[in-house]
């Protein structure tokens, strides 16, 4: 699946990659909002006068799947750096392709090993470093002392699981039961939650997307654990889906009831375009965009320059204001002290809990 709009790369248009499973609403919000940026930036006039156009392929969420499409966004010589990719484990797979020589910004991948994979991707979400440990935080706080995990052996479950589990244990809670499993494989998890049932947790944290924690929740409350479960960002997609998943936490990248949530502006402009509130997929994606469109502004159309930009965004050059926050980087491509929301499932809504670490 490919989308394109405006005018094919002339020298009367400025083009962009999205890369995201756009057949999910994980990548189809992310196009949002990086759709919504588009169409500010044409209302002012595009870059220099040049029409923003955005190339946007769908990676299913698959590690091969990727490979392509960023190989196919790099060869393309007139796509000048990519929104992209939104799952870890895509990520990681396809940032070889882009380190020959494409930049790109990744809006809500991650895993801790993105800030290791090269010197061409940078990305305006936090690390699982940071967001598992705040996670941990709240838990702790407002939850109970004694925790289970149960997480995807993926990058992105053991990125949560390592960040969850060290920072809840160092602050003196202890972890009483433990499971790996394979997302979207493990279909049957009851010998897991007998075994997390026996130890009767004060909860239960999830590192999984969506996809492997609606049966995981599902099952628990069949078999009668009313223990809260909480999870990260990728566990968005449970709102709406029924009652079973009523009061499930979840860790946020951006809420636009947070403190600094973006502001009135785009969250109305949002709401006009799209008939929804704005997740924060959509919020790091315009943000991943409106970044780009502002280093192409700066350094003109070239791959290097915009690379070379990006490296020096809250060093050399001043940081980024963002719906989603300041964002400054390190030398991983990393953003600098960005806070973290918990949110808590409510109907078809996420309402607002708490903010968590920043600065």
């Amino acid at each position: 699946m490919a989308t394109a709009c405006g005018g094919g790369g002339s020298d009367d248009t400025v083009r962009f990659g999205v890369a995201a499973p756009l057949e999910q609403f994980i990548g189809s919000h992310t196009l949002r909002g990086a759709e919504l940026a588009r169409d500010q930036l044409n209302a002012a006039g595009g870059i220099d006068g040049r029409a923003v156009e955005l190339v946007a392929l769908t990676d299913s969420a698959s590690t091969r799947r990727a490979v392509t499409v960023a190989d196919r966004l790099y060869s393309d010589a007139t796509v000048l750096a990519v929104v992209g990719h939104v799952n870890s484990g895509a990520t990681l797979a396809a940032v070889p392709i882009y380190n020959r020589g494409l930049p790109i910004v990744s809006p809500v991948a991650t895993s801790p090993e993105i800030s290791d994979a090269g010197t061409w991707i940078f990305r305006v979400c936090s690390s699982d470093v940071v967001n598992a440990a705040g996670l941990a935080e709240f838990a702790l706080r407002e939850l109970g002392t004694r925790a289970a995990i149960i997480y995807a052996n993926d990058p992105y479950g053991r990125g949560l699981r390592d960040g969850f589990g060290r920072t809840y244990t160092a602050a003196g809670g202890a972890l009483v039961e433990e499971y790996p499993f394979i997302e979207g494989s493990t279909t049957d998890f009851e010998a897991y939650l007998m075994g997390i049932r026996a130890v009767r947790p004060d909860l239960i944290f999830i590192g999984s997307t969506d996809i492997g924690a609606a049966p995981v929740i599902r099952q628990a409350r069949e078999m009668g654990i009313d223990a809260p479960f909480v999870g990260g960002d990728g566990i968005l997609g449970l709102a709406g889906q029924g009652p079973v998943f009523e009061g499930t936490y979840i860790g946020l990248l951006y809420h636009p009831d947070a403190p600094g949530g973006g502001g009135r502006e785009f969250v109305d402009a949002y709401q006009a375009q799209y008939g929804a509130p704005p997740d924060h997929f959509a919020a790091l994606g315009y943000d991943a965009l409106m970044l780009l469109a502002q280093a192409v502004s700066e350094v003109g159309f070239d791959r290097t320059r915009i690379r070379d930009y990006l490296e020096q965004v809250g060093r050399e050059r001043e940081a980024f204001s963002g719906v989603s926050g300041r964002i400054a980087f390190d030398e991983n491509g990393d953003p600098i002290g960005k806070s973290f929301a918990v949110g808590r499932v409510s109907g078809n809504a996420i309402e607002f809990v708490s903010v968590e670490g920043g600065s």
